[in-house]
């Protein structure tokens, strides 16, 4: 369950820079109330997804963890870019077709939450956050949700499961 809460904050959040994007062209235009539900949603979801990465260091079960390699993958980022920038090249709010930015969005968010891809979020990287692929000595591959610069695999000794997929830093 606390996995399930976990991806839908991070698809969410993932979309958090687009509502900001979107609030600026409305505040540009002088819309009031648009911009105005649109940043509250964003800083709503920003604090719900801090408040439960923080929960998440204190009361998630410590496992030790064996990597075998670790690579960083915070570059995979870049891939959203052009969608979160696609606001931008409107030369109105009100040009803009809501019925299809709707279901695009929706499309956007269902591909996310069946994939693995779910977890790239510039915000996150914003809040000092590092993403890595690590494998373990099974040959799974894992993500690894960690505030440290990781140049070897004996850096992170506990960690703990954040979704079925995400493995979040619990070392000191």
């Amino acid at each position: 369950m606390f996995g399930a809460i976990v991806k839908t904050l991070l698809i969410l959040t993932s979309l958090t820079p687009i509502c900001l994007i979107y609030a600026w062209v409305a505040i540009n235009e002088g819309y009031v109330w648009a911009p105005f539900w649109l940043i509250i949603a964003s800083v709503l979801l920003v604090i719900s997804f801090y408040l439960i990465l923080t929960k998440a260091t204190k009361n998630l079960e410590v496992f030790p963890f064996e990597f075998t390699s670790v690579e960083p993958a915070d570059q995979e980022n870049i891939a959203f870019l052009l969608l979160y920038l696609t606001p931008l090249f409107v030369d109105e709010l009100s040009d803009v077709n809501f019925n299809i930015l709707i279901p695009a969005l929706g499309v956007y968010a269902l591909l996310l939450a069946s994939s693995y891809s779910y977890h790239f979020n510039p915000l996150i990287s914003l809040a000092g956050w590092h993403f890595y692929k690590v494998n373990s000595k099974e040959g799974v591959t894992y993500v690894l949700l960690t505030k440290k610069k990781i140049r070897n695999v004996d850096r992170i000794q506990k960690v703990g499961q954040l979704t079925g997929y995400m493995l979040l830093d619990l070392s000191e």
